[in-house]
């Protein structure tokens, strides 16, 4: 019976540039198309790029104007909280179009918050 011989283990510490060496993808190449397909995922239908910060407003009639604060995506996912709460929820980038069961955009415009400002020319009476 032959033996063969085992290859031998070291328990040598590896090196942080040996890990940094492999955390590093193979190509840029590579890196330029994940971008890309990433890109492609989070485009709605109509051509937006959902992005962190947006505010969508949920087309159902049953929601009663419900407005949604977009937090990440990735992966066609949006991960979105509401306007004025904390509460998480993952929507499709799929539904965030103009449809009775979608979402749409809001205009930075559209947004109010709390009471109204007076005009820079006026001055606020007290």
């Amino acid at each position: 019976m032959s033996q063969t011989a085992l290859p031998v283990r070291t328990d040598a510490p590896v090196t942080s540039d040996e890990l940094a060496f492999e955390a590093v993808p193979a190509c840029a190449a590579a890196q330029a198309e994940d971008a890309q397909l990433q890109q492609k995922l989070n485009t709605t239908r109509d051509g937006a790029l959902v992005a962190p910060g947006q505010i969508w407003e949920d087309l159902d009639s049953r929601q009663k104007k419900r407005r949604v604060v977009v937090v990440s995506v990735q992966s066609g996912r949006a991960r979105v909280r509401t306007h004025y709460g904390v509460r998480l929820s993952t929507l499709s980038v799929s539904r965030m179009h103009k449809h009775s069961t979608g979402f749409r955009l809001v205009a930075p415009g559209e947004v109010r918050y709390g009471a109204s400002a007076a005009p820079s020319d006026e001055k606020a009476q007290s």
